[in-house]
């Protein structure tokens, strides 16, 4: 696992596993950070534990901590558990979860590419670091929009490509997905082949709006319309255009539109 060089700043919230609890304080060193220990005084320890800091607080147990103050010349921080509300703690654990599935997707990489844990960091991981607080989140963004991310942070262009490809294959982005029920019909002659040249065209937005839509045929003049993709605001976006469009397209040819969404 990658460790961040230096000391962490005041307020900053870090993962800390206990080296010992004594009936003052307990002493940790700092997970995400290299060579770095802190105490927490029994002032900032959650009162719950205080009456039996050495039953609850053992070796080897994870906290959440708020950095309260920064040694720099003793590579030193006081800390608190205390001050960490439950949402914090568990989105910090979240993260630090997260970036420990980033740290072991880039060393499956370097071994199926014949590299090293440090290489791949030298190429890639440190690259992301440069510009990005977090690596989980990045890869995030590699997985949904492919080696131009990895391309932005001056990663070699056919290693980019390779490593997209293994995000991709191991990150599967949310989907967005919006249902409706919908009525097309047309009065004109032409009225089947109106139909067809609608759909083609709301077909056709899909793809521009990085969309994919189906429109299954229920029974005159009823269908059900599903819009996928990966980002809820852009599905909104989609919808919006090419419902409009739907309607637009049908009202020019003596139709009729209406749609329910689910």
């Amino acid at each position: 696992m990658y460790k961040k060089q230096g000391l962490p700043e005041k307020n900053d919230l870090v993962i800390c596993t206990i080296k010992e609890a004594t009936p003052s304080s307990v002493f940790a060193t700092l997970d995400e950070y290299e060579k770095v220990e802190g105490m927490i005084h029994v002032s900032e320890i959650t009162r719950k534990w205080v009456r039996g800091m050495k039953t609850y607080l053992k070796g080897g147990m994870k906290l959440v901590c708020q950095v309260m103050a920064v040694d720099l010349l003793k590579n030193f921080v006081n800390l608190s558990s205390r001050r960490v509300g439950p949402g914090q703690q568990r989105n910090k654990m979240q993260e630090w979860n997260n970036e420990k599935k980033a740290n072991d997707m880039l060393e499956v990489f370097a071994k199926q590419t014949g590299s090293t844990p440090k290489g791949i960091y030298e190429k890639i991981g440190n690259k992301i670091l440069t510009k990005h607080r977090l690596i989980y989140p990045f890869l995030q963004e590699v997985a949904k929009y492919g080696e131009a991310k990895l391309l932005d942070i001056g990663a070699d262009k056919l290693q980019a490509h390779d490593f997209a490809e293994f995000i991709q294959k191991r990150i599967t982005m949310p989907k967005a997905e919006i249902n409706a029920d919908i009525s097309m019909q047309s009065s004109s002659p032409d009225g089947i082949n109106i139909i067809k040249k609608v759909i083609a065209e709301a077909q056709e937005i899909a793809k521009t709006k990085k969309s994919k839509i189906e429109i299954k045929y229920l029974g005159a003049p009823r269908y059900k319309f599903k819009l996928i993709t990966n980002d809820f605001k852009l599905a909104e976006e989609a919808f919006k255009a090419i419902t409009e469009q739907l309607e637009k397209s049908l009202n020019k040819n003596e139709g009729i539109f209406e749609i329910k969404r689910e």
